[in-house]
C-alpha cells in the first residue's frame, strides 16, 4: 500500500487544503496536515483505481517492455542490445513486484467489509477477488508454486507470515476458482455502481461485466488444468456447467466486454510502454521488432492484422543486375547482385535475405544486429539518408526490417490497451471445448466468431483499403472479409486435427499477451519451436520464470525440489506441466 498511499495523498493534497481553508473557521483545524490522515480517510475507490492502473502498467511491461514472454510467444524479437533473452538466456526473476495489486486487492476487500454495505460492498469485494485471482493465476502459471495461503499477511508477524510457505499449484488454482465463483455470486444483481463509476477504469462500475470476466477467467483456468489427471477438478464438467447457464454464469461475448485498460498518456505512470513518456529513448521502440513468425503467418493468410500491427520496411530488397539503392515512384528500393536464392537455400539460416515488403526478425538469431545487412559494397545508411532524410537510421535501426506501427510508439492510442482478457479468447476456449467433446455447440462457429472478434478489437472492417499485403503481387489491397473467412474456414475443414487451426488463430488473437505461451506449453500448438534458429538450448522454448527469493530461501528450495528436474531454471517443469 505504501506507494498507492503516497500517490493518493499527492492527488488529494490540493483538494484537502482548499476544502479546509474555505470551510473551517479554526486556524488550528486548517493547520492539520493532510499527510497525517489515516489511510481509512481515503476512499477505497482511489485504491481500486490504483490496482487497475498498476495492472495496466505491469501488463504492458510484461508483454512489451520485458523480453521473456514475447520471446516465447514469438510476437516480438529484439536487436541492438540485450537480445540474449530472446535466445532464451534468462536470469532469475522475483515475483515480489507483482504482489502490490494482490495486497491492495486484499486491502479493498477488508475495508469494504468494514465500511460499505449492500451491493456497494459486494461490488468492491467481488472486483477485489477477481483482480486477486487474475494476478495469482498469472503468477502461478509463470513461476509454479508460490506463497498463497499465508501470503500478504506480514502484519500478523512471525515467520509463518514473513516467510510464508509456497503452496502447491493445485491449491492455488482451487483458491482462484473458488474466489471467482464467489465474485460472480457477490456481483449478481448489483447493476452499475455509480459511486465508483469514475474510479473503475475497466468497466465503469458495471457489475455484470465484472461477472463476465470472473466466469471467463474460470473458463481460462479450467482449460489450463485440462491436461492434469487425477485431480478433484473436472474441467469438462465445469466448462459445460458454465456454458449451459448463461444467466447465472455470463461470459465475455463481444469486444465491449473485453477486460482491457486504456492508457491516459499524460505522464510516465499512465502511458503505454512504447511511448516517449515511458521510454524517452526512441530507440527502445525500434529495438522491439515483430518476429518473422507472426509476420510470415499473417502474410500467408492475407490477414489485415498484419498492417494494423506491423509497418512495411523502409527499404525493400530486390534481386537486380546492379548493387544500388534507388528511389522509384517515391519508394526506396535496394537492388543486389547477390544470389538471394542460393543464400536462402544454404545451411546457414542466419544470413537469409527476406525480399518481402513486410519483414519480421527471425527468432533467436546469434547476432540479430546483422540481419539483412549483407555486404555488397554499398554504404546503405549513407545512401538512404541522401535519398530520404525521414528514414530512421539511428540506434537500433534496420531499414530492411519492419517495425511495429506507429500506434505502438504513442503514449496513448485507443487500439493499444493492456489486455487482461478478451472475448476472442473465450470463443477459442469454447472451440477447443467443442473439439474435445465437452460441449455440443459448433467448434467452427466459435472459431469463426473468435477471428471476427479479434479483427474488430483492432478496428478492422470489411473493405478497408490497403489493409492486406498481397505478397505475390507485392502490393497492398483492400480487405475482403468474405474471402478471408472462406480461406480460414477451409483451413479448419481441411485440418485432420481441428486443434491446429483453433490454436493458430487463438495465438494470433492473443497478440502481445502471455496466453499463447501457456497454450503452447499445454498443447504444443502452434508449433513454435520449429522457428528457433540459435536458441540457448537448441529449439527448446522455456516453460517458466525461475525463482529469485533469497529472503524466503528455505521455502523456495522446497518448491524447487518439486520441479522436474529439481533445478531452478527456465526449463524445469512445474506441477501444471508434469
Amino acid at each position: 500500500m505504501t506507494r498507492i498511499k503516497k500517490n493518493i495523498f499527492a492527488i488529494l493534497l490540493p483538494m484537502v487544503v482548499l476544502f479546509a481553508t474555505s470551510c473551517s473557521e479554526s486556524l488550528e483545524e486548517i493547520n492539520v496536515s493532510p499527510n497525517s490522515l489515516p489511510d481509512t480517510e481515503i476512499d477505497i475507490k482511489f485504491v481500486l483505481t490504483g490496482i487497475l492502473s498498476q495492472s495496466a502498467t505491469i501488463t504492458a511491461d510484461l508483454n512489451m517492455g520485458a523480453a521473456e514472454i514475447t520471446a516465447t510467444t514469438q510476437y516480438l524479437q529484439r536487436d541492438f542490445t540485450s537480445y540474449d533473452r530472446f535466445n532464451f538466456n534468462w536470469q532469475a526473476a522475483s515475483y515480489a513486484g507483482y504482489y502490490e495489486p494482490l495486497k491492495d486487492s486484499d486491502y479493498i476487500f477488508e475495508r469494504a467489509d468494514n465500511e460499505k454495505t449492500g451491493k456497494v460492498k459486494d461490488y468492491y469485494q467481488g472486483v477485489a477477488l477477481i483482480m486477486k485471482s487474475y494476478w495469482y493465476g498469472m503468477l502461478t502459471s509463470i513461476f509454479g508454486d508460490l506463497p498463497y495461503t499465508n501470503a500478504l499477511q506480514a502484519e500478523k508477524g512471525g515467520d509463518e507470515f514473513f516467510k510464508p510457505a509456497y503452496d502447491d499449484q493445485l491449491t492455488i488454482f482451487k483458491g482462484i476458482i473458488n474466489d471467482l465463483a464467489h465474485a460472480n455470486t457477490l456481483l449478481t444483481g448489483a447493476g452499475v455502481i455509480q459511486e465508483v463509476a469514475d474510479a473503475d477504469i475497466v468497466y465503469q462500475g458495471d457489475a455484470l461485466k465484472w461477472r463476465k470476466l470472473a466466469n471467463s477467467l474460470r473458463l481460462r483456468y479450467y482449460m489450463r488444468l485440462s491436461e492434469k489427471g487425477g485431480i478433484d477438478i473436472n474441467p469438462a464438467a465445469e466448462i459445460l456447467a458454465l456454458v449451459g447457464n448463461s444467466a447465472e454464469y455470463p461470459i465475455l461475448v463481444n469486444n465491449d466486454d473485453n477486460a482491457a485498460i486504456a492508457f491516459v498518456g499524460t505522464n510516465s505512470d499512465n502511458s503505454w510502454y512504447g511511448g516517449p513518456l515511458r521510454s524517452s529513448n526512441r530507440s527502445e521502440f525500434y529495438r522491439r521488432k515483430p518476429s518473422a513468425t507472426i509476420v510470415d503467418d499473417l502474410t500467408a493468410l492475407g490477414d489485415p492484422r498484419l498492417t494494423s500491427w506491423v509497418r512495411p520496411v523502409d527499404v525493400q530488397i530486390f534481386q537486380g543486375a546492379t548493387d544500388e539503392i534507388v528511389q522509384e515512384d517515391g519508394v526506396l528500393k535496394r537492388y543486389t547482385t547477390a544470389d538471394i536464392n542460393a543464400i536462402n537455400n544454404d545451411e546457414n539460416k542466419e544470413n537469409n535475405i527476406d525480399t518481402s515488403l513486410f519483414v519480421g526478425l527471425p527468432v533467436a538469431l546469434t547476432d540479430p544486429n546483422q540481419f539483412q545487412k549483407f555486404a555488397d559494397g554499398i554504404n546503405a545508411n549513407e545512401v538512404i539518408a541522401s535519398l530520404d532524410e525521414s528514414v530512421y537510421l539511428a540506434a537500433a535501426s534496420n531499414p530492411h526490417a519492419s517495425y511495429l506501427t506507429e500506434m505502438y510508439a504513442e503514449d496513448a492510442n485507443p487500439l493499444v490497451k493492456a489486455v487482461l482478457m478478451n472475448a476472442a479468447e473465450v470463443q477459442f476456449i469454447l472451440a477447443e471445448a467443442s473439439v474435445r467433446g465437452w460441449i455440443s455447440n459448433s467448434a467452427l462457429d466459435y472459431y469463426n466468431r473468435g477471428i471476427q472478434l479479434s479483427m474488430g478489437q483492432y478496428g478492422i472492417s470489411d473493405g478497408d483499403p490497403s489493409a492486406v499485403y498481397d505478397k505475390a503481387n507485392n502490393t497492398l489491397v483492400p480487405f475482403d472479409q468474405g474471402v478471408y473467412m472462406a480461406r480460414t474456414q477451409q483451413i479448419f475443414n481441411d485440418a485432420a486435427d481441428k486443434m491446429e487451426p483453433i490454436m493458430h488463430q487463438k495465438w494470433i488473437s492473443q497478440w502481445l499477451t502471455p496466453e499463447s505461451w501457456f497454450d503452447w506449453r499445454r498443447t504444443g500448438l502452434p508449433n513454435l519451436s520449429v522457428n528457433i534458429i540459435a536458441g540457448t538450448k537448441g529449439q527448446e522454448i522455456p516453460v517458466r520464470f525461475y525463482y529469485d527469493d533469497p529472503f524466503n530461501e528455505e521455502n523456495m528450495l522446497q518448491a524447487i525440489d518439486k520441479l522436474q528436474p529439481a533445478e531452478n531454471n527456465q526449463w524445469s517443469k512445474m506441477w501444471l506441466l508434469q
